[in-house]
């Protein structure tokens, strides 16, 4: 039981040193969005600053689709059905 308890208590130091660490890194950090941790201790992005792109998966890019649409038409018109 003491056990236990003592582990419950050493996770929640662990945590609580981790997000202190992160939030005085975040603030003595020169550049805040690209060496501050992920996760709640980032710090919101103001009004003038502009996010990058985020990669899109191959099935979220409507050009992709199109594409990969256009290639299975092109195929299925070469191809005649084999009956």
């Amino acid at each position: 039981m003491v056990f236990l308890v003592a582990m419950i208590v050493l996770v929640a130091v662990g945590v609580l040193l981790w997000k202190a660490m992160a939030a005085q890194a975040l603030a003595t950090s020169s550049t805040a969005s690209d060496d501050a941790p992920t996760g709640p201790t980032r710090a919101a992005q103001g009004p003038g600053r502009s996010r990058r792109p985020r990669p899109v998966a191959p099935d979220d890019d409507p050009e992709f689709l199109r594409h990969l649409d256009d290639q299975l038409r092109r195929s299925d018109r070469d191809d005649p059905p084999a009956s």
